[in-house]
């Protein structure tokens, strides 16, 4: 049982919060808080728990039920009270949070007073007010450097489920908003204890979910080195190369393409480099991808149009030991999918990554091709997800 936690967190890719009004004057604890409940859910879903729809069936707590309950635990008996396990932890309608969160310091601004940037995508679109390029933009008000979090039980919480998340997270996701974007990749040095996880029975449910289940993720992690004898080898990354010159292939330079060399090198200094966009381009517009017929590539890679988020995340590449390191995660439901061709999108997933093509693009002439160093993924006939986090942790007990 654990009531106190304190972990020093580094960011290895710009961390974002945004607020009510997507400012980013400092990081935001409800952001951060967001992030957190998302990735508990998921666990308790994959772990055979039960967490609630938010957006469809809030959990509300019942006090009269809660006092004539028979259960002969806490948990049972809030159950019963209308609140689900997400909820017991993480607060709902007539019950508070079981913790506090609070960070400090904020960090420094990735960009400092600088403008945005724009990673442009190569295409264009047409607007009332002109044509516009394409593409995903570098915030400058994003956060990077160390940061505190301190979280304090408010009655008996057991924190270890946080301190597993943040584990995860650490090793092969992301915190806080934009993860498909590339930001919030960060680094803490936690060993987590997994002995929690044991209070959800020992018979998992099946993977029928259409909302994020653990077991349903999958992740990998890449490696590369910098080539030797070419120090400009970042300026040919797909999307930096045009952003560097401030124009596109063609030589246009529509809005709000701007020359960004100075911010870029700014970056590459701090050690982040930002290839999220080249690789997500290749992966929608690019690779074949041989998806089910009845699936749309929106539902897979998202649509801003529709505010369907990516399933598919992709890091910055951020600088470790001497190395460059980026990581390529996602939620693939298998409720979504023929559970045969979920697999089979998997597979040749994990196969595109090997592809000469796709780090060509990215690379361009530079010559680099990552290597895959981690590969986490389950078939959809495969339910056990303690198995699954005791694996992904290395049999952490």
């Amino acid at each position: 049982m654990t009531d106190e936690l304190s972990i020093t967190l580094k960011t290895l890719t710009p961390l974002w919060t945004g607020g009510v009004d997507q400012s980013a004057d400092r990081l935001h604890e409800t952001g951060l808080l967001g992030s957190l409940r998302w990735w508990y859910e998921a666990l308790v879903r994959g772990l055979g728990g039960y967490a609630c729809d938010p957006t469809e069936h809030a959990c509300q707590f019942d006090e009269e039920k809660y006092r004539k309950s028979k259960a002969t635990n806490e948990r049972d008996r809030l159950r019963e009270a209308g609140v689900c396990d997400g909820c017991q932890l993480f607060g709902c309608t007539g019950w508070t949070r079981k913790f506090r969160l609070s960070v400090s310091p904020d960090g420094q601004k990735l960009l400092g007073d600088q403008q945005n940037v724009l990673i442009p995508s190569g295409r264009k679109h047409q607007t009332r007010r002109g044509e516009r390029a394409g593409g995903w933009f570098v915030f400058s008000e994003s956060r990077i450097g160390e940061i505190a979090f301190e979280l304090t039980s408010l009655r008996d919480a057991d924190l270890r489920p946080i301190h597993t998340i943040l584990a995860l997270i650490s090793r092969y996701a992301s915190l806080g908003a934009k993860g498909a974007s590339g930001y919030g990749v960060i680094q803490a040095d936690i060993k987590p204890d997994l002995a929690w996880i044991q209070g959800f029975g020992n018979q998992p449910p099946a993977r029928n979910s259409t909302l994020p289940d653990f077991r349903d993720f999958f992740f990998a992690r890449f490696k590369f080195q910098e080539p030797t004898g070419n120090t400009n080898w970042w300026q040919n990354i797909n999307g930096i190369r045009q952003a560097v010159n401030g124009q596109l292939d063609d030589h246009s330079s529509p809005n709000p393409l701007r020359q960004a060399k100075k911010e870029l090198e700014q970056m590459k200094q701090q050690g982040i480099l930002p290839i999220a966009p080249a690789i997500r381009n290749w992966l929608r517009y690019h690779w074949q991808h041989n998806l089910n017929p009845n699936l749309a590539l929106d539902d897979i890679f998202g649509d801003a149009r529709s505010a369907i988020g990516s399933k598919i995340l992709v890091s910055y590449a951020y600088c470790v030991n001497s190395a460059w390191e980026f990581r390529i995660w996602g939620w693939l439901p298998c409720s979504i999918f023929n559970q045969n061709n979920r697999d089979t999108f998997l597979q040749s997933l994990c196969a595109a990554f090997g592809q000469n093509a796709l780090w060509k693009f990215v690379f361009g002439e530079s010559q680099i091709t990552p290597t895959l160093t981690e590969w986490h993924a389950l078939t959809c006939d495969q339910t056990d997800g303690k198995a699954y986090l005791n694996a992904l942790f290395g049999g952490a007990k």
